[in-house]
């Protein structure tokens, strides 16, 4: 009865939290701020940058990611690099910036004491970054360094086959972190242009923050840190979905231990009520996987299955083995029974209540609740995240059924690893 007692006033406490911290927008000379009070000692947020990949052509991939790693950590006009990185250090200020599919981002946090010498620095990295030579050339050398780095690692191998697999020919056929080749014709001028010209654009930019600070007073340091921001037109990119249809099967050999196996399938987008019941069935996919590969059959240390968020989303299972041809056979075993709802209701409250308490994590760290306030409103709407628990407990089993078996109609199969046990595993 205490267990109960205690469980009733935690859930009320709860609510009322979450009542009394509810996010909201509002404009500032055009620019749009979403908002999340909080009680929290940390203030966090994120300059968002919308459009991605598709603000750039092939030939620039990764200019937008090094534009702005290099805008958020290599001084600027107000301080040189010495000092910016000496006041971050002392007053324990991280800063950072970078770029994926769909959006890039100069973020901060630190905490509530030391806003005010966050502020400034933040700020002014966004509105007056330097783009020395030097320091430029450093952030170049390592990201470089990184694409070597993943492209020797076969689980970002795979997982860039993958996206090349399914977006051949589009925009997010691009990797918005660059290769070697193209990150190696990069100027600092030609990337400083490409940040003024491009990314410094109000109706294309959104401020995210969590903390505990007024609205008012918010408003009074945005108004005077961003007020000089240009509005240039910008027209959002259309997003084109074509679902996959068939099978079809990708390989690239590389001398390995473990071969490395995903199915890449489609999924509905973010701000579709398909959503959420189609993720809650590829989390019953993920657990069927992890039970029948790994525990049950032993072929796999780390089988699973997940839904890639984005403008054009698509989901995935994955597995690395030695025995591709089990693993395989395994999988398909896994995918049929899902679609023919091998799962009850007791097995669908779990995932809700997974859910409920990934969510709930979240929202105890200002960084990740901006985070996803953000990702949510660059695919749809902030909004989308503040209805999340709401939306997915009504969810049914039956809508699970008719949503995995709506979208999971196509697959592409990619391999890395012993191309001839890999070819072998689909005959």
């Amino acid at each position: 009865m205490k267990r109960y007692l205690l469980a009733t006033l935690l859930s009320i406490g709860f609510c009322q939290l979450f009542a009394q911290h509810q996010t909201f927008s509002f404009d500032v000379n055009g620019l749009k701020v979403i908002f999340r009070p909080t009680q929290k000692e940390t203030i966090s947020m994120r300059m968002y940058y919308r459009g991605g990949v598709t603000n750039y052509a092939p030939q620039q991939s990764g200019m937008e990611n090094l534009a702005l790693s290099t805008a958020a950590t290599c001084g600027t006009k107000n301080y040189t690099v010495q000092d910016y990185h000496e006041l971050a250090d002392e007053y324990g200020i991280e800063i950072e910036g970078g770029s994926k599919k769909d959006f890039g981002t100069i973020g901060m946090d630190c905490i509530r004491k030391y806003f005010d010498q966050g502020w400034k620095l933040f700020t002014d990295a966004i509105v007056n970054p330097a783009f020395d030579p030097a320091e430029f050339q450093n952030e170049k050398e390592k990201a470089i360094s990184s694409v070597f780095a993943r492209q020797s690692n076969p689980e970002s191998r795979i997982d860039q086959m993958s996206a090349s697999v399914m977006f051949h020919g589009s925009p997010y056929d691009i990797d918005p972190l660059g290769t070697d080749k193209t990150l190696s014709g990069f100027t600092a001028d030609s990337v400083k242009n490409y940040y003024h010209e491009i990314l410094l654009n109000k109706n294309r930019m959104f401020l995210v923050v969590a903390g505990n600070i007024t609205k008012e007073a918010l408003e009074k340091k945005i108004t005077a840190a961003f007020g000089t921001l240009k509005a240039k037109p910008y027209t959002p990119a259309v997003y084109e979905q074509k679902p996959l249809e068939g099978e079809r099967l990708f390989t690239e050999h590389r001398p390995l231990a473990t071969n490395y196996l995903s199915c890449v399938l489609n999924a509905p987008v973010l701000s579709s009520p398909d959503y959420y019941p189609f993720a809650l069935g590829i989390n019953a996919l993920s657990s069927m996987l992890y039970y029948e590969v790994r525990t049950k059959q032993g072929l796999s240390y780390a089988p699973g299955a997940t839904v890639e968020v984005q403008q054009i989303p698509y989901a995935s299972m994955y597995v690395s083995t030695t025995q591709p041809k089990k693993a395989f056979q395994a999988m398909v075993s896994v995918y049929k029974r899902v679609l023919s709802g091998g799962y009850g209701q007791e097995f669908l409250d779990g995932m809700k209540k997974n859910y409920r308490n990934q969510y709930y994590k979240h929202q105890e760290s200002s960084s990740l609740i901006v985070d996803d306030l953000g990702e949510a409103e660059a695919l749809g709407g902030y909004e989308l995240l503040e209805n999340k628990i709401e939306t997915i407990s009504k969810i049914k089993l039956q809508d699970m059924h008719v949503a995995l078996n709506k979208y999971l109609r196509g697959a592409v199969w990619v391999y890395l690893g012993d191309e001839q046990l890999g070819k072998a595993a689909f005959q």
